[in-house]
Parts: structure tokens; sequence; C-alpha cells
């Protein structure tokens, strides 16, 4: 993580600070502007990234490809997580895709797959669906937070 007295690995002599820039960026036809965090040193002026700062960028540029593709964000995903009362490890159990997946979908370090989504919304949409997911993974008893939500988690649900 770059700080105040971080000094640069170019030159080794100048101190980097932290700055942020927008990017445009292109992903099937649809552009926008993203911020990107970087470091510049004060003597030499290279421009540089911490790993910290990449993966924030890398996030940025994740979330909206799956924008873009029509997928939960990572936000979204989380949303429903919670809805349906459940913790990642359990989320994992019930709909697949690994013991860390649930923690890279929600913080956008990977886009989920087509089917992952689409299982998501209906469970989402479903509470019976939810449910015999979650028999089937043996995972019993109510939701924590009590019943599905009236209300779609975003408008494109």
């Amino acid at each position: 993580m770059t700080t105040p007295d971080t000094i640069c690995a170019i030159c080794g002599e100048g101190k980097l600070r932290v700055q942020s820039g927008v990017n445009p960026v292109e992903y099937k036809g649809v552009t926008a502007a993203l911020e990107n965090l970087f470091s510049v040193c004060n003597v030499c002026g290279s421009e540089q990234a911490d790993a910290d700062q990449l993966r924030h960028n890398k996030r940025r540029m994740i979330a909206f490809k799956k924008n873009v593709d029509g997928l939960l964000t990572g936000t979204e995903v989380r949303d429903i997580r919670e809805r349906l009362g459940i913790n990642q490890q359990q989320a994992a159990l019930i709909f697949g895709g690994g013991p860390v997946a649930f923690s890279k979908y929600e913080n956008d370090d990977v886009a989920q797959s087509d089917a992952m989504d689409k299982l998501l919304r209906l469970a989402c949409e479903l509470p019976s669906a939810f449910e015999n997911l979650q028999r089937r993974a043996g995972i019993s008893g109510q939701r924590a937070r009590g019943s599905m939500p009236k209300k779609p988690v975003a408008e494109r649900l």
C-alpha cells in the first residue's frame, strides 16, 4: 500500500503521491469513464501502481463488464445472498462455485457465469426454488432474515 512516505522504486529518491484519474474504456461497444488509482513520484515523475491500486482498478473494470453483460454486480450478488439469509459458505454449498466464489463475485474480483447469475435471480424470485436448492445442499432451517423480499434486488431482475 502506498503511504505518504513510500519511496519511489524507479528512482529510489522521491516519494510517491496517490492520485486518481479517469480513463475511458470500451467493452462490447459500450464506453465509460472509470476511475483508476495510481501513484506519482515527486522527483522523477514516474507513474506506478501498487497491489491495492491494481486490485481497485481491476475490480472497477470487472464491475463495468458485468454491467454491460447484464450480470448482477457484486453489490447485487451480496444483496441477494443477504436477503436469502445465508453466508458465503452456505451460498457456495447451495449454488456451487467453490468455497470462495461468493467472496470473489461480491467484490467484483471475477464475474459469475451466466448460469450462476440466472440461478441467483431465480432463487431470489421464487422462494420454493431456493428452498429446494437449500434442501438439496443439506442446509435446513429458515432464512436468517425472514421471508423473501417482496421487491426484486434490482430493477433489471
